[in-house]
């Protein structure tokens, strides 16, 4: 049930020998169509409202977030990354880098070292982000992606779209629709050189506790999540690894639009055939009599 409301989401587990963490924040980006400097289309000055939901049932807890978004680009934060080995001998040797991607179906491996899904089309590869610097870093695409992510209202629970709305990427909603997941990874690479500035790419409070989910449901939308119109990001290729016996961690998260966001007319495909028709569709006028 609903616990209470946040800013950030923060992350925190061990896997293999490496202790993880780092908190995540959430914005409305501008669209790329319109701005064109990649800085300025992923910077956000208020972050969303996150719903957290907590469960106790005797030894068993479980928790979840809920994201209350605009329409519009989509933007994922990322800062205070810490990668800790618990022997902490290794780490003089090291650098530790987190490796993150954001997919709108949850993705499948098919082992410990596989880093590229087998069950999805991932629009772009995974980022991998030098962790105990104490930067931040905004994401509205994967590396080496085409589209930008996009939140819209999702459509009318009994409403079945058009063979055309199917062509461009809207699908039926049904309990999976609004639904994002968020994969994080362990990397690393000898210190041998001076720290690299930037990132690279590879392959909580409030209160407001007892608040019914009837409640909040009415103050926000369903929602739909997708790909937007063409972006690129400038990245450079890694020289990080992946660190061997340790687990990937995936994410859910569900966004809801705010009641009082404008609409957008900004496109949100679920697959990338859909974006990538409607780029076409943009991209092709008629020739004046």
């Amino acid at each position: 049930m609903f616990s209470h409301n946040a800013s950030s989401i923060p992350i925190n587990y061990v896997t293999g020998d490496y202790n993880i963490s780092l908190n995540l924040t959430f914005g409305e980006g501008k669209d790329s169509e319109i701005v064109k400097n990649e800085n300025e289309r992923k910077n956000f000055n208020e972050s969303y409202n996150i719903e957290v939901y907590e469960v106790f049932d005797g030894e068993d807890y479980k928790k979840g977030y809920r994201i209350l978004c605009n329409e519009g680009a989509f933007v994922v934060k990322l800062s205070n990354i810490e990668i800790q080995k618990i022997n902490n001998n290794e780490r003089e040797n090291y650098e530790y880098a987190i490796g993150f991607a954001l997919d709108n179906e949850k993705p499948e491996y098919f082992g410990e070292m596989s880093t590229i899904p087998y069950n999805i089309e991932r629009d772009g590869t995974l980022w991998t982000i030098p962790a105990n610097k104490g930067s931040s870093f905004n994401f509205d695409q994967n590396p080496k992606a085409k589209y930008q992510w996009v939140a819209k209202r999702a459509l009318d629970i009994n409403y079945e779209p058009t063979e055309e709305e199917v062509e461009l990427g809207m699908e039926k909603t049904n309990e999976n629709t609004g639904l994002i997941y968020l994969t994080f990874m362990v990397y690393k690479k000898p210190k041998v050189q001076e720290p690299t500035r930037g990132f690279t790419r590879g392959i909580t409070r409030g209160a407001t506790r007892g608040i019914c989910d009837d409640v909040l449901q009415k103050e926000s939308d369903s929602a739909r999540f997708g790909y937007g119109n063409e972006a690129s990001s400038s990245s450079v290729k890694s020289e990080y690894e992946y660190v061997q016996n340790t687990e990937k961690y995936t994410l859910p998260i569900r966004l809801r639009i705010n009641k009082t966001s404008e609409k957008s007319n900004i496109n949100c495909s679920r697959n990338l055939s859909g974006a990538n028709i409607n780029t076409l569709k943009r991209q092709t006028m008629t020739v004046p009599f």
